[in-house]
Parts: C-alpha cells; sequence; structure tokens
C-alpha cells in the first residue's frame, strides 16, 4: 500500500529508476508556512551518495512542491511534493532482471504486484522513501 494514514494521509509514488519520486499529503490544515526550503534539510540528510556506505548514486534531491500551497502557506487542499531522479540507471539490472535478487525485496514486490521491476528494486527501492 502506498498510502498511510487516516486523518493526514501520505501517498508516495515513483520508482527508483523513473523520472522521479514524491508523495501527495492530504488533511494538512490551511494557513501553515511551508515552502521548499522548509523541506530540504531532511531531504539533504537522507540523499544518497554521500558516504562510502550508501548506493554510489548521485542524487540532488531537490525538492519542487506542485500544489497545495500559495505564497509559503498551505491552502488546506492536498500538497504534491516531487524530487526528480536524476541518476538514472535502469540498465545496471539487465543482468538480474530475470531472477529475483537476495537480499532484496524482489520476491515480496513480485507476490505483492505480480510483476517484478526489472530495475532498482521499483517501489522497494530506498528511492521511494523520499515521500516518507
Amino acid at each position: 500500500m502506498s498510502t498511510f494514514g487516516t486523518h493526514f494521509r501520505v501517498t508516495t509514488f515513483g520508482e527508483s529508476h523513473c523520472k522521479g519520486v514524491g508523495c501527495i499529503i492530504d488533511g494538512c490544515p490551511p494557513g501553515l508556512a511551508l515552502t521548499e526550503d522548509d523541506i530540504q534539510p531532511q531531504l539533504t540528510r537522507r540523499r544518497p551518495g554521500q558516504s562510502n556506505l550508501t548506493t554510489p548514486r548521485d542524487e540532488k534531491d531537490r525538492v519542487t512542491i506542485l500544489s497545495g500551497t500559495e505564497f509559503g502557506y498551505t491552502l488546506g487542499t492536498p500538497i504534491g511534493l516531487t524530487v526528480p531522479n536524476q541518476d538514472q540507471r535502469p540498465h545496471d539490472y539487465s543482468e538480474t532482471d530475470l531472477y529475483p535478487r537476495p537480499s532484496h525485496a524482489d520476491w515480496t514486490y513480485l507476490l505483492k504486484y505480480g510483476l517484478k521491476a526489472s530495475s532498482g528494486g521499483g517501489r522497494a527501492s530506498a528511492r521511494e522513501t523520499v515521500g516518507k
């Protein structure tokens, strides 16, 4: 499931090697101060490529607020946030696209969605956490 919450809901979207990832936030009251500058420090903290322990992908993780705010304040309508994937490498997975990879979520993804995302784990990628 890609939606979490009841009164305050977050729906995430996107995959590791598509054009981008993001989320829709529904249930935020109007009048709260919110800009990209408020969100960006948290995305910068989780950004890949900052350590030799993480993926070598170099994603800038620059957030854009698409909807739900005006002049830096929430409108009480759904807030759309998107982060482009700039370092997409789907071809890196061409030799592993037939079988589930060990220690990855490929098998459970196959059971849940009925197909295996051929590049980077699809929704089971760490990129999906951008919206959380």
